[in-house]
């Protein structure tokens, strides 16, 4: 798997070789290729390149500019970001890495606000008294630190930093409780291992030699003025420059994975890929859920491959595979997944074709309209006006305004409600689970509030813990052509009539590409597919028993009475989140 590991002795003397040698046996226990390592005094690198990025990686670990340090690295958009250094007087070469270490000599703690990709690094400027680390903004790789007597170590793999801070310890309530209550972790810097932080999406972390950790975001959602005035024609050709410049940033390597749906958004992945990267050999994947509920997805899916030229590979499910009691498998925290077996499965079978997918994640935040208070803030009353006598006489409809929601926050006084515990989880935890923020967080956002509070939310961080390599279990990354900042610009920039309603912008950009049938479906979401999970899992009989006790912090009786009894299937899932914690635990002390 494609790894990393910076190490700073704060106090100048060499790295001990305690360190050293457990970092050596760690990233060698896979019997693959060595890792790359660079030691310099009171300075450890370690790398271990992949195919996620083919070309992007190949100097790491590196020294130059005064700063030593590695990391997993993808730069997008590098054009704009050597222009930017040539403006600055700094020249020179213009591979990911180069550019990142140029980067840093010419904007030191800052220089993350200039790039895009995916990205999870850390290097140490002896000269400056400090390490730096940085994690791209939607965290598809992820970043972790922390101190080992008086060295600071950050690194992707959790693992490994657990390995050296003396081994698994005891997991701190703190963090069982917001899963338990949440089924992930809501504060961004939490881990499940005591004196171990994240490095939370978008944020820069700042040490010292005095060991204080200060962290700052170097990324926010833009804020561009709404474009009026240009015809469709215009728009629809940026935008389709623009997706595909995102698409091909990410296609570095000879194949990739598509997870393709029955709806817009992947398909409008396959178009831009076709397009974007021709020489790219692309495998469609989509699953089947027909066994468990009444589902053409893989209809609609198969209809998307057709007009793309792909292949589609068809994963019927197992309707008795999904919630899976007694299978073995080794994670460094429990999985916010709720079937985690079902996902490192799909995860196993397609890294044997590649060892990238693209996923059509998150259209639907990105394309969210904003309420009538949102766009008359944002674009005036007048051309609010003429903007919906435009569309009602073009579609016989009004668009969506939100007003219930707006009425409804402003009845709660604008404050999100709270989830509730779930009754089984102990009291004296159920405060500790409740949702809090660590860190800085998003600014307000001046003109779509509504899909920037979403994109900011920590889902998207325990999303891309899902997906990281450490939880799969293999060495396959899910990247997000849509998060990319400059889809995201030209989005938040469109007028939210009518581009913004039902996807208007998707439906209109692929017209005559795509399917009529598709690009007229509704949304459609697996409607009853959990009930169905748990009516299939409650037919096969009780759960077996938890491999490990969790009676500190759940209230087993109440807890066995909502699995095995609870009409409500959301209710179920969150029950099983106790399956998981307890299989965790299990494995964590064997």
């Amino acid at each position: 798997m494609s790894r990393f590991l910076t190490c700073w002795h704060r106090g100048g003397a060499r790295v001990p070789e305690a360190i050293i040698a457990e970092a050596d046996r760690w990233l060698a226990r896979d019997g693959r290729t060595e890792p790359r390592r660079l030691l310099r005094g009171e300075i450890a690198c370690w790398h271990w390149p992949s195919a996620w990025a083919p070309g992007a990686e190949e100097a790491l670990p590196l020294e130059r500019h005064g700063w030593v340090g590695g990391g997993v690295l993808r730069l997008d958009d590098r054009g704009t970001l050597a222009r930017r250094l040539r403006d600055r007087g700094n020249d020179g070469a213009v591979d990911d890495a180069s550019l990142a270490w140029r980067s840093f000599a010419t904007w030191g703690d800052q220089a993350a606000r200039q790039w895009s990709g995916d990205y999870s690094l850390a290097a140490v400027s002896t000269a400056r008294d400090r390490l730096v680390a940085a994690r791209s903004p939607f965290g598809v790789r992820a970043c972790f630190h922390a101190t080992v007597g008086e060295v600071s170590c950050v690194t992707d793999d959790l693992g490994l930093l657990v390995a050296l801070a003396g081994g698994p310890r005891a997991p701190t309530d703190e963090a069982v409780s917001e899963y338990l209550r949440h089924g992930r972790l809501v504060t961004p810097t939490r881990t499940f291992h005591r004196g171990i932080e994240r490095v939370p999406a978008a944020h820069t972390l700042v040490i010292g030699r005095d060991g204080v950790a200060r962290l700052s975001r170097h990324w926010e959602l833009p804020t561009p003025q709404v474009r009026h005035g240009e015809t469709e024609d215009a728009l629809m050709e940026e935008f389709h420059h623009t997706l595909e410049a995102a698409v091909a940033d990410r296609l570095r390597g000879p194949r990739a994975v598509l997870m393709l749906s029955g709806g817009l958004d992947s398909p409008a992945l396959a178009v831009a890929a076709r397009r974007a990267a021709p020489g790219v050999h692309l495998h469609a994947f989509t699953g089947d859920w027909s066994s468990l509920i009444a589902d053409d997805e893989a209809a609609f899916a198969a209809m998307a491959a057709a007009a793309t030229g792909l292949t589609l590979d068809v994963a019927t499910r197992d309707r008795d595979s999904g919630l899976t009691v007694g299978v073995t498998f080794a994670t460094p925290e429990p999985t916010p997944d709720p079937e985690p077996w079902l996902t490192r499965m799909d995860a196993a079978r397609l890294v044997a074709e590649a060892p990238v997918a693209l996923v059509g994640d998150d259209a639907d935040t990105l394309l969210m309209s904003p309420t009538l208070l949102e766009q008359l803030r944002s674009e005036g009353p007048a051309r609010t006006a003429r903007a919906w006598g435009s569309y009602v006489r073009r579609t016989g409809h009004r668009p969506w305004i939100g007003a219930r929601r707006d009425v409804a926050r402003f009845r709660r006084g604008d404050a999100e409600e709270e989830a509730a515990a779930p009754p089984w989880l102990r009291a004296r935890f159920a405060s500790m689970g409740r949702s809090c923020a660590a860190g800085p967080s998003l600014s307000p956002h001046a003109t779509r509030q509504r899909a920037a509070t979403a994109l900011a939310d920590p889902l998207w961080d325990s999303n891309a813990w899902i997906n990281d390599p450490a939880m799969l279990g293999v060495d396959f990354v899910t990247l997000l052509p849509f998060m990319d900042p400059r889809v995201i610009e030209f989005c938040f920039a469109l007028p939210a009539v009518p581009w913004l309603q039902r996807k208007y912008l998707l439906r209109r950009a692929f017209q005559g590409v795509l399917p009529s049938a598709l690009l007229e479906r509704p949304k459609t979401p697996l409607t009853g597919y959990f009930a169905a999970r748990v009516a299939r899992w409650r037919a096969l009989g009780a759960p077996a028993r938890l491999p490990h006790a969790v009676d500190r912090w759940v209230d087993s009786p109440r807890w066995e009475a909502a699995l095995a009894h609870d009409t409500d299937p959301d209710v179920v899932f969150a029950a099983w989140r106790v399956v998981e914690l307890s299989r965790w635990l299990a494995q964590r002390e064997a």
